[in-house]
Order: structure tokens, then sequence, then C-alpha cells
């Protein structure tokens, strides 16, 4: 499958997640008829924010079902935290105009397809026998981490825009969260493969971290001059 048509994809999963709730019946004020054998037209749905977008993704997480087995839920997990990058990926590509966050946002495209794929093998699996946590109990060290891995996606920092600001921002909250995800697994996962991937997110999510901590800083400095 091309870029482009991945991209279009994205975008429109993206557009279509937050269509639900926002429309609103016409009052008498504003309701006007079309003309006789003319349709009227369908409503235009606004593309999502970054900050919707990442708010969203934490609604998912928590929605996302557990069987008790710890490398089978990361690899849930992921997926779904893998997703939320991909989406705000597609929204920088789309409508970011500076170059190195465009090339930023294409590589964390191809980065996280290529995690999960194995993330994706990973659920295929026989799981174990057994649970190894019960997820409704707070007070297991597994459920523990989880909860604060994914905490800082729900306390988000100010985004006052321009958009290009705004993803170099919020994509360190969302890589930080999947590091700390990542390390969860090589705490306490079993398979070899989805370690190996652990270790590959860690490494590589912490490298664009530092990456978009130098632009950030490059704009302020180049604002203050």
């Amino acid at each position: 499958m091309s870029y482009h048509l991945v991209l279009a994809a994205l975008l429109l999963g993206t557009s279509l997640a937050f269509t639900g709730c926002n429309s609103k019946p016409d009052t008498n004020a504003h309701k006007q008829e079309a003309p006789a054998g003319q349709p009227k037209p369908a409503p235009v749905a606004a593309p999502p924010s970054l900050r919707d977008t990442l708010q969203r993704l934490a609604q998912q997480l928590d929605t996302v079902h557990r069987d008790g087995c710890w490398d089978e839920d990361f690899a849930r997990l992921m997926t779904v935290h893998h997703a939320g990058a991909q989406r705000l990926a597609a929204v920088e590509i789309a409508q970011g105009k500076d170059a190195t966050l465009r090339d930023l946002a294409q590589h964390v495209l191809n980065g996280h397809g290529r995690d999960n794929h194995v993330l994706t093998l990973a659920l295929t699996r026989q799981p174990p026998k057994g649970q190894e946590y019960r997820p409704g109990n707070t007070k297991d060290p597994f459920v523990r981490r989880i909860a604060a891995a994914l905490a800082p996606l729900r306390q988000l920092p100010p985004t006052p825009g321009p958009l290009d600001s705004d993803f170099a921002t919020l994509m360190q909250v969302h890589h930080q969260t999947g590091v700390a995800l990542a390390q969860v697994e090589l705490a306490f996962g079993k398979d070899a493969e989805l370690k190996e991937a652990a270790r590959r997110i860690v490494r590589d999510e912490q490298a664009e971290i530092k990456q978009y901590q130098r632009w950030l800083k490059a704009q302020a400095a180049g604002t203050t001059r």
C-alpha cells in the first residue's frame, strides 16, 4: 500500500472518530429549506486538533481489553498507543509547515508500522494458561506501573499554537508515555520478540524526544532575538 493511501486512511479514521457528538439540531431561527429539487448540503466535520487526538487516545487506552497476561496486554495497549502517534503524525503531515517536523512525523508512521507487525503477531499466539495478574486489582504492581506510565496523557501541557509547536510538544508527551509503557514490558514480560520491540521503542522514542526538545529550543531562541 502506498504512503498516500495509508495517510488518507489515517486521516479519514481520525476524522470519523470525532464526528459523532458534534452535530446539533437546527433551531427555528436558522432552519432553512433547500430549494425544491436540490438536496441539502452535508455538514462538513472539522478536522480534529492535536490535543483532541491525544485526549481521545487516553480514553481509548482506558477501554483496551486486558486478559491478565503481561505480554499480550502490553501488546494490546502499545498497538493502540502507536495508533495515536500515527494519527498525530498524520495531522502534522497534512497541516504542518515545518519540514523538519514533517520528516519526523513521516518517521513515526514508518517506525510504528514496523512495530505494529511484531505486536500483532504476539496477539495471535496462544496466551499462557491462567492469569499472571488481575486487571482490576489497583494494588497489583503491573497495574500500578501501567497506570503511572499513561498518567501524563491526562495532564497535557498548554498548546497555544502554532500547530508545529503543538505537535512537537504533544509528541514528547506521547513518547514519554510510550517509553514508560515499554519499560513495564521489560520489567514483567517474558516474550523475547516483544521485549526486543520494547527495547527498540525505548531507544527510538527517547531519541525522538530529544529531537523535539531541540526543535522547540531553537524556536524559542529565534523568537527572543
